[in-house]
């Protein structure tokens, strides 16, 4: 065996701690990539199986002449099929008596259709000879405990008409059960989708024939799908079309894929915190070995080995360090990439998951250790091989500082002089080995960017909240009408007990467009002065609802190149495009609606009538008397709480609280092994200066205070850039995750800053009491020797 095989095994074995925190670092960190990246590629290959099973559409193409619509995207180059069917949003009764506008969509009794197709999870499909037989959604179906053989209610615009049961179903389209890209987030139980057969769904919707198109493409046409989804876009509107949703924009699938975005930048970001972590170690550790090991690298260099060798030498060690924690991290990342898809598909109601090993996620693990270890290591290699022989020799370790700073400020102030020895001890330390110092600051910092990002996700989430249901909307409960509202019955709901105020409001889905650019929302219309929604500007301030005009989301002024004053289209679901201008800007976190007054409204779409009646209760007033009154009155056929949805975000939040808890033990985790490593390379390095004070006669007690009291001083000093870091960090993770159905401010509470600041401090605390150990156990002639041999 050579002689640096030797000195390498050597090494491994002397001070294990530190290099045992860097493979741990390592571990976690591909552990993470592998878990998540494997998740977001599971998961999106279940979606793409699924959406080809299922042949989920490409292109939903609404209103017009739909035989025609279809018949052309047929003889279209690059469509495999297209098909009709009839959806209709109607209030619907659950078996317990509950009430929520859910969905009705056509399908062909006795076989799947061409496009949009479902999969029976229980029961059996549509059969001719069961003409009021329906399917429910999975999420509908768990709500309501709906089962083959039950019944549902639907409002036919005229009654209740009461439909069998006959199976649950899961569909692409309904993946996540989302109305629309500016409700993604329905509460449990206010909406369904119900799978009807085509007649049913006519009958219902008091239409004579279907109002949709649905287009599916080759694999060939995919490949151009922009292009495709213009032509038939045009063509469409040509025979009177309205509304054209692609695949990426349908409601389900654009909120799943912010979901698979996120995936895909936790298996990035996370996991270059704890590798740079790592990296930091490696060179902290690699740094102290190369300047103890001066006088053997002097040898070493005297008895001819080479420059290229010592670095080969002390590369090595990064190296091994690397692959055995990139080993570790693939091996616990392919076990967990498989839990959390399997856990995600359950909770979204994927009826199939894929779970696979794949060789480009564990060579990618292993190149991400190996590469941050030998990228920690190379710097102190290349430092050790340019050691000259004969200063080595010596035994001369370089000054790298000397507290001057301090030093001199010592010297400037008369009064410094009669401070205790112990308190300059503590202020020249972190300044006499400067690097070192920084060495320490930037483990704090990415221990503090983990904590701050989880943490501040849960701040600003929940801020969030607060600010649509708290400070925008200002209803207690929406009411859903059978029939055209009309000042009786508007004054009647009024005066129902408990209720305090009751405004009108009407709903008109549009595309609302700008150029060649168009967007797919609703307008709400509101009373002028209403008192039922606050509307929020991008700046800060508040604004009433203009006379003329509409108020756009935000995210419209990015996504369709318009700003306040400019002309825009409102493309009616009859074909029609009326035009209005941008009176301004609204910022809401929750959808990118329009909003109007009735009277606006009316002036546009004239047959838009008022559907909904907006309600807040008097204090104190009893919900659930004021639920059954209202449910009571004429011409109610639903009733939603808005209350319901805040209450269903406070419990999406368990899981958030869950996220938050691991990041925060990883965070933790993350601090101890970098500042244990960092803490006890530096008693190591200061091995014989703490010696010769212990040998003056300061005891181990005031000794361990002395030294206590630096380090933490160095972990207070990196808190700061850590957190003003940390809160960027946040502000970029979030604005990742904005989007129009979504927007995020990032909102830290001071408190989050101030217990995160501590929580590094405690761990540090923690980390340095094995070598603080060590230090009480030190051979106090052995280190004095060294110090003066």
């Amino acid at each position: 065996m050579s002689t640096l095989n030797v000195k390498f095994r050597r090494d491994l074995r002397r001070r294990p701690g530190q290099l045992v925190s860097v493979v741990v670092l390592v571990m976690l960190g591909v552990a993470l990539f592998g878990a998540s990246y494997d998740a977001y590629k599971n998961l999106d290959a279940g979606y793409q199986a699924m959406f080809s099973k299922y042949r989920f559409a490409d292109l939903t193409l609404s209103g017009g002449d739909t035989a025609a619509i279809a018949a052309q995207a047929k003889a279209r180059p690059g469509v495999e099929s297209a098909a009709v069917r009839t959806v209709a949003d109607v209030p619907m009764r659950m078996p317990d008596g509950g009430t929520l506008v859910g969905r009705v969509v056509g399908l062909p009794a006795g076989a799947q259709p061409d496009v949009d197709r479902v999969k029976v999870l229980k029961g059996r499909y549509l059969d001719p000879a069961a003409p009021t037989g329906v399917l429910a959604d999975k999420h509908v179906a768990d709500d309501a405990d709906l089962k083959p053989g039950g019944s549902v209610s639907v409002w036919d615009g005229r009654a209740w008409r009461s439909l069998g049961v006959r199976g649950t179903v899961s569909s692409p389209e309904y993946l996540w059960p989302a109305a629309s890209r500016q409700d993604v987030l329905p509460a449990p139980g206010s909406f369904g989708v119900l799978f009807v057969p085509e007649q049913l769904a006519r009958q219902i919707a008091g239409t004579t024939g279907p109002n949709q198109v649905t287009v599916y493409y080759t694999g060939a046409g995919r490949g151009h799908a922009a292009r495709l989804d213009a032509a038939l876009t045009a063509a469409a509107r040509r025979h009177g079309g309205g509304a054209a949703v692609t695949r990426a924009e349908q409601p389900s699938n654009a909120t799943l894929a912010e979901d698979i975005k996120g995936f895909s930048e936790l298996a990035v970001m996370f996991p270059l915190l704890f590798l740079a972590a790592a990296g930091v170690t490696v060179y902290v550790v690699l740094t102290r070995r190369v300047a103890r090991d001066r006088v053997v690298i002097g040898t070493l260099r005297a008895s001819g080995f080479r420059r290229r060798t010592v670095v080969a030498h002390y590369l090595m060690t990064g190296v091994a360090v690397g692959l055995a924690g990139s080993v570790l991290g693939v091996a616990a990342g392919l076990l967990l990439a498989g839990t959390v898809t399997r856990v995600y598909g359950d909770a979204i109601g994927l009826p199939e998951t894929i779970v696979s090993v794949r060789a480009s996620t564990v060579v990618a693990g292993l190149a991400f250790g190996l590469v941050a270890g030998a990228l920690a290591a190379l710097a102190p290699a290349v430092s050790a091989a340019r050691v000259p022989p004969a200063e080595a020799m010596r035994g001369n370790v370089p000054s790298a500082g000397g507290g001057g700073l301090v030093a001199r400020l010592q010297r400037s102030l008369p009064a410094a002089e009669r401070l205790p020895a112990g308190v300059w001890l503590v202020l020249r330390g972190p300044t006499r080995q400067f690097r070192r110092t920084l060495y320490t600051m930037a483990g704090v910092v990415l221990a503090l960017v983990l904590i701050l990002v989880s943490w501040g996700m849960l701040d600003s989430s929940q801020a969030t909240v607060s600010r649509q249901f708290d400070q925008i909307q200002r209803q207690d409960a929406e009411l859903t009408l059978g029939r055209p509202l009309d000042g009786a019955a508007l004054g009647a709901l009024s005066a129902t007990k408990g209720v305090r105020a009751a405004e009108p409001s009407a709903h008109v889905p549009v595309t609302i467009t700008a150029g060649d650019k168009g967007y797919s929302t609703t307008v709400v219309g509101l009373p002028a002065g209403t008192r039922m929604h606050r509307f929020l500007t991008p700046g800060g301030g508040e604004r009433g609802l203009p006379r003329q005009g509409a108020l756009i989301g935000a995210a419209l002024r990015g996504r369709l190149g318009v700003t306040e004053g400019d002309r825009i289209g409102l493309r009616l679901g009859d074909g029609r495009t009326v035009t209005t201008t941008v009176a301004g800007f609204v910022d809401e976190p929750l959808g990118t609606y329009a909003y109007a007054t009735l009277g606006q409204v009316a002036a546009w779409a004239p047959a838009a009538k008022p559907d909904t009646v907006l309600v807040t209760f008097d204090a104190g007033a009893d919900r659930a008397a004021v639920e059954r009154a209202l449910s009571a009155r004429p011409g109610v056929v639903a009733y939603a709480d808005s209350q319901a949805l805040k209450k269903t975000m406070d419990e999406y939040m368990n899981l958030f609280y869950v996220f938050v808890a691991v990041m925060l033990a990883f965070g933790g985790l993350l601090a101890f092994t970098v500042l244990f490593a960092t803490l006890s390379v530096n008693l190591a390095e200061r091995g014989t200066e703490l010696a010769t004070l212990r040998a003056a006669g300061v005891g181990r007690r005031r000794l361990a205070r002395l030294v206590t009291a630096e380090n933490l001083l160095v972990v207070a000093a990196g808190a700061v850039p850590g957190l003003v870091i940390g809160r960027l960090a946040t502000g970029a993770f979030l604005g990742a995750f904005s989007s129009d159905l979504m927007a995020f401010h990032t909102e830290i509470r001071p408190a989050t800053f101030g217990w995160s600041a501590l929580a590094v401090i405690a761990v540090a605390y923690l980390a340095q009491r094995p070598g603080l150990r060590g230090l009480a156990r030190m051979n106090l002639a052995t280190l004095v020797r060294e110090r003066t041999g």
